[in-house]
């Protein structure tokens, strides 16, 4: 076991990050003129528009809740257009309220727009983010005001009510608004997203309330429009709804109207039962409907009134083209129907690959436990070929001879001892003569040259069988925990697959979005965020070439937007994809901890080939692990050695193995497939990226080092080298580490060139009194040093290979 290391104090420099500023846009000529084409475009007069009617939506009570909350999503979803969504919104609030209420709502608006326009996408990352900002904004405000402006009971009770809605609605808008900025791509909508614009529908009605135009209600035409829409688009079920939706905009507001939800549900069923007669016979349907109900709930002098609003609404149904009409249909028509089933049916795929992952685990599993208790020991199979050696004698010497049955059956147990002395022989001196045949059977046998000459070939016939029966019994026992191992890693998998994860589409519109304006051509780009809050963001583009701008360019555009910081995951593949044409990397939340690699090495004599190897390469599980091995002897074949072992290992924890399951099943591998001893040390460490703790495993390597400051202490193990036992002992250590703290594996060339002193001690020596905790230079003044105390004579393979850590918020 290692010596047990202690975590020494250290002096952390402390660095102030510049504080963030809001640079406010200098208005010149040339920016009105850009603002004016941003302005007077489609999708911004739409939305302008939108956002002036629900600015005007007040429901019962003095409730304001939709602007900030329009707003708040349209700054998270559609960001380039919260100011002129504050315009909107605050010039038509500007028509219906006045005072304290005007004043308050229009300073949450400002306020609101100002913290999501500094702090950018903080509030994005966790779902609950943004609308309990709106929240909390609104109580806040609101409360100061009215206990300023009138400190009364009922209006605290209004403005914390208000706030619980304006969150509900901040939530489900954050969900609707995407479908605009994917107008047009969007074959249906999810249930949350159908919901939202259910919201924004009730909004915008809401705000058309007291609108007229030659005595018609724009908000009562538009509602009998939406519901011949309706009743077109999703038949029967989706009129009614519709209209129960219009039918309750004028209870939310002042009027008390509920006759209305009981015309317009009516309307919309029969208008939908219509529906097969197209669009003729949906407003036949639609104007019976009104007409049988609203001469029993309408007053008569209104009657007027509402057969205009309804032909009016028939009119404007008509005179959308049947194209959109149809395309309507459709994205609705997969919206209601599909949702609910494809959730339940990604559910039970989930299920069934989870349990069919399952079910090949468990074969995996019976497979492993039925190779292991085929593999016998193997005195079962070197009795086998005992009785073999035996019959051979027998029949090939004493078949035949006057003795024989006095030999094999009267005297069987003298006879099997007298062979077994020559088989002891043989084993002993390499090769068995007349001259060396016991007394006994020199006497009696008469066929003594050729027993001597059967009993050597049959003895080495034994032997090549005993090796290659240990071979197959080690290779079943190979094979046992091989597959043994597998049918772990598949269980893990099925559990994974069983994972909850949410795709994050919202904050994939964003992303896609900006980087498209930083001009980049993104292929593929998805984000998940799983029950941990973790995002992971995969981004597919045309390669680059090994220039790295995952790395320089795209990391920091996607950290800035998320306002997290993130890392590219095995960033060091980069270099080694230059000539793919297509990258795909991935970008994960940054660990507590980052590690910086320095690495010398040289081969003996200076040669081309060293029989050393390295790696280091980041692990899903939020750990980095460093590599050493170094092959029996130099020259290429140690190399080819010590480079197969680290390849083994390095596949293997890439794909969910266990360091030590990859450690030892590299063991097996090298060993079942050289027909001769393959000696590879094998020096490991993997440290946790999260809590800087580092585990190591040594198989037949030197002692590595950790320098904690001045202070340095040794980690060291006795094991044998992979690729001589079958079965070999694994025993991890485990050290801790913190920031600027620096981890250091050497090879066994770099200790043996310590001239009259000791490996381990001129290295300690160095460590302590080299003042950089750069590790390229760490690595860089070892090997110089190795090289002068040598007298510039390199007499084997020397590896430096160096890890500092370094806090992620330093």
């Amino acid at each position: 076991m290692g010596e047990k290391s202690g975590v020494y104090a250290y002096h952390r420099l402390s660095g102030r990050r510049p504080k963030s500023r809001i640079v406010l846009p200098a208005f010149s000529g040339q920016a009105a003129k850009q603002l004016l084409r941003q302005i007077f475009t489609m999708d911004t007069g739409f939305l302008m528009l939108l956002s002036f009617f629900v600015g005007r939506a007040m429901i019962t009570g003095g409730l304001i809740p939709f602007p900030a909350a329009l707003l708040a999503a349209g700054m998270t979803v559609l960001g380039d257009k919260g100011f002129l969504i504050l315009i909107a919104s605050a010039a038509g609030l500007a028509t219906i309220s006045s005072g304290h209420i005007l004043t308050s709502t229009l300073i949450t608006l400002v306020l609101l727009f100002l913290i999501l326009g500094r702090t950018q996408a903080q509030f994005r990352q966790k779902w609950y983010g943004v609308p309990v900002l709106v929240a909390g904004l609104i109580i806040g405000v609101k409360v100061g005001v009215y206990s300023y402006f009138a400190p009364e009971l009922y209006n605290y009770i209004v403005a914390i009510f208000e706030a619980i809605l304006a969150g509900c609605a901040t939530f489900l808008l954050i969900k609707t608004l995407p479908v605009l900025r994917k107008a047009g791509h969007t074959a249906t909508l999810k249930k949350e997203e159908l919901i939202g614009g259910a919201v924004l529908v009730v909004a915008v009605l809401t705000g058309m309330s007291e609108l007229n135009f030659q005595g018609l209600q724009v908000k009562n035409v538009i509602s009998r429009s939406l519901v011949l829409f309706a009743a077109y688009t999703g038949g029967c079920g989706f009129g009614a709804a519709m209209g129960t939706l219009a039918g309750i905009v004028p209870s939310i507001t002042a009027e008390v109207a509920p006759g209305m939800v009981a015309v317009y549900s009516f309307s919309g069923l029969l208008a939908g039962m219509f529906r097969g007669f197209g669009r003729i016979g949906i407003c036949i349907g639609f104007i019976l409907g009104n007409v049988i109900l609203s001469i029993y709930l309408t007053d008569y002098s209104q009657l007027v009134t509402a057969f205009a609003e309804i032909l009016l609404a028939v009119v404007l149904f008509m005179a959308i083209p049947a194209k959109w009409l149809l395309a309507l249909r459709a994205m609705v028509k997969n919206s209601l129907f599909n949702f609910n089933s494809k959730s339940i049916s990604e559910k039970r795929v989930k299920e069934i690959v989870a349990g069919k992952v399952r079910d090949y685990s468990r074969i995996f599993r019976e497979l492993s436990i039925a190779f292991d208790e085929v593999s016998c020991d193997v005195r079962v199979y070197e009795e086998n070929n005992l009785q073999t050696l035996f019959s051979g004698v027998a029949s090939k010497v004493c078949k035949g001879c006057s003795l024989y049955r006095i030999c094999w059956d009267a005297e069987f147990y003298k006879t099997y001892r007298n062979i077994m002395d020559m088989i002891s022989y043989i084993e002993i001196n390499g090769r068995l003569t007349e001259e060396h045949v016991s007394p006994d059977v020199q006497k009696r046998c008469a066929r003594l040259k050729e027993l001597a000459v059967t009993v050597n070939c049959l003895y080495e016939t034994y032997r090549q069988a005993q090796v290659w029966q240990r071979k197959l019994t080690e290779g079943r026992d190979i094979l046992a925990r091989q597959l043994d191992g597998i049918a772990t890693m598949m269980q893990n998998l099925a559990n994974e697959v069983k994972i909850d994860i949410r795709m994050r589409e919202d904050i994939e519109v964003i992303l896609r979005t900006e980087l498209a304006k930083a001009g980049y051509s993104i292929l593929d780009l998805s984000v998940i965020g799983e029950v941990s809050d973790q995002l992971e963001v995969s981004i597919t583009l045309p390669s680059c070439g090994g220039k790295a701008v995952c790395i320089k360019k795209i990391k920091p555009i996607v950290s800035r937007i998320l306002s997290q910081q993130l890392t590219v995951l095995n960033s060091n593949y980069c270099t080694k994809k230059t000539s793919e044409p297509v990258c795909e990397f991935k970008l994960v939340p940054m660990r507590a901890f980052t590690v910086e690699i320095g690495v010398a090495s040289v081969a003996k004599d200076s040669s081309m080939v060293s029989g050393d190897n390295y790696a280091d390469f980041d692990l899903k599980d939020g750990k980095h692990a460093l590599v050493i091995s170094d092959g029996m002897g130099i020259g290429p074949k140690a190399s080819i050695e010590s480079k197969a072992a680290i390849a083994l290992v390095e596949k293997l924890m890439e794909a969910g193995f266990d360091h030590s399951v990859a450690v030892k099943t590299a063991n097996s591998i090298l060993i079942l497939g050289s027909p001769t001893e393959t000696i590879t040390t094998l020096d490991l460490a993997s440290i946790n990226l999260m809590n800087g703790v580092v585990e190591f495993i040594k198989i037949g390597a030197v002692p590595s080092f950790i320098k904690y400051g001045s202070q340095v202490a040794m980690v060291k193990s006795a094991n044998l080298p992979i690729g001589i036992l079958n079965h070999i002992e694994i025993d991890t250590i485990q050290q801790q580490m913190s920031h600027d703290d620096v981890l250091v594996m050497v090879s066994d060339g770099l200790l043996g060139s310590g001239g009259d002193q000791e490996g381990e001690t001129w290295i300690m020596d160095a460590l302590q009194n080299i003042m950089t905790t750069d590790p390229q230079n760490i690595a860089d003044l070892l090997l110089n040093k190795a090289s002068l105390r040598s007298g510039g004579i390199v007499n084997d393979d020397i590896t430096v290979l160096v890890a500092r850590l370094v806090s992620a918020h330093d």
